[in-house]
């Protein structure tokens, strides 16, 4: 019986083909991992709607605050922290207080940092240029008292941006910024800090007043918009996408 072996010339082949056919499935299992990602990511900003619309007809119809800090206390729209190191207490924020923190506010896409020490998930920003108030509190004297909008004051819930994917050049800021300066920011100039991430397949989600979410491409950030990283930017070139109207 003759046997015949592979020449050098056939192995080269077979491992090219291999190699190919290699190169051409990857992005393909890159990409399907990544929409079961951005479905979890989607499932996670509407559960986050619902405990603001929870929220609001718990509190007369008003949006939760952004950020409440007096002294040593940080309450955020998602966790409530006191003190440091290790006497740090990290609890759930103000839309969560009634069910616990948990991975819902993770977007599952996202690895980096949380720019907020302590805060066990991260990814995600609230609309803080028009619906999130904010008020500082030091020593006893109010420096900043920013009350929330409500939603009788929102105009247009299904154009009206409430959470999205948060990304800057330095983690995932949880304050989402209009590119101009909002109701409730008007003195506010770090505008690049609040943008938004493209991380799911070249499109970022943001979920609406009204509850519908939407996977948006990126616009133009080249020119106009300041310190704006590669990879993120606003949703609008005007505030259209964050105002009341």
């Amino acid at each position: 019986m003759n046997t015949r072996g592979f020449t050098l010339i056939e192995l080269i082949v077979v491992m090219a083909i291999v190699l190919l056919a290699g190169s051409l499935t990857l992005p393909m299992v890159g990409r399907a991992l990544e929409a079961g990602r951005a479905s979890k990511c989607r499932a996670n900003l509407r559960a986050m709607s619902q405990a603001v619309g929870v929220y609001a007809a718990e509190h007369d119809g008003a949006f939760p605050p952004a950020l409440v800090t007096d002294g040593g206390v940080s309450k955020g729209w998602d966790f409530f922290i006191e003190g440091s190191g290790e006497h740090q207490t990290v609890e759930p924020g103000w839309i969560w207080r009634e069910y616990g923190a948990n991975e819902i506010l993770q977007c599952p896409s996202y690895r980096g940092s949380d720019n907020w020490q302590g805060e066990r998930h991260t990814g995600y920003n609230y609309n803080t240029s028009y619906l999130g108030g904010m008020r500082t509190v030091m020593r006893g004297h109010v420096l900043r008292d920013t009350p929330s909008s409500t939603l009788l004051q929102v105009r247009a819930p299904a154009q009206t941006a409430l959470f999205g994917d948060g990304e800057f050049a330095g983690g995932a800021n949880k304050f989402m910024r209009s590119p101009k300066p909002g109701k409730l920011d008007r003195d506010f100039s770090g505008r690049h800090g609040g943008t938004q991430g493209y991380r799911h397949n070249g499109h970022t989600h943001v979920v609406f007043v009204d509850g519908h979410v939407e996977a948006r491409k990126p616009i133009d950030t080249t020119t106009g918009f300041k310190g704006v990283a590669e990879g993120t930017g606003f949703l609008s070139a005007d505030n259209s996408m964050y105002d009341l109207e």
